[in-house]
């Protein structure tokens, strides 16, 4: 039952048109950019959010970098959020968040309207790289459509 649960969740706040590929980004503020763009652009969170993450990263360094290949952007539901949606970007050529910092080439963005509303989908992704055998089928997608696949197909695991 857990398991359906989390895949109407990621079904809920991961939407195709949110998943994107993209070559190479200059740094990491192009990178945060990049990431949150689909979420702007679609209205579920704002440039005030933008901001927040910006402001959040020079007072407390790059938190969101959770593993190597993988950072999940995000700040406070405070700044400039409408809805509890995540957006994926995978870069082809990885960025750095830090000068020794690990290679990042999957960019989650999460926007969470509520301290609640997110968390059955925060569950879905670690389940999802908790399993090593998810993180190369990210990696290789050719299109948008197949990181959302890769999405719901591991969460049903």
């Amino acid at each position: 039952m857990k398991v359906r649960k989390e895949i109407a969740m990621i079904d809920t706040i991961l939407k195709e048109k949110h998943c994107v590929i993209k070559d190479s980004v200059r740094d990491w503020k192009e990178a945060i950019h990049v990431a949150l763009e689909p979420l702007i652009q679609d209205g579920c969170c704002t440039e005030e959010y933008e901001k927040a993450v910006f402001k959040n990263t020079e007072e407390y360094g790059a938190y969101y970098v959770l593993t190597d290949d993988m950072a999940l952007i995000h700040a406070s539901n405070e700044a400039g959020v409408n809805d509890t949606q995540l957006a994926v970007t995978v870069l082809k050529k990885p960025v750095h968040f830090t000068e020794d910092g690990p290679d990042v080439r999957i960019l989650i963005a999460l926007c969470a309207k509520d301290s609640t509303s997110h968390m059955e989908g925060m569950m879905a992704i670690a389940n999802i790289f908790g399993d090593d055998g998810n993180v190369q089928p990210i990696l290789d997608a050719k299109s948008g459509k197949e990181i959302y696949d890769v999405f719901l197909n591991a969460s049903e695991s």
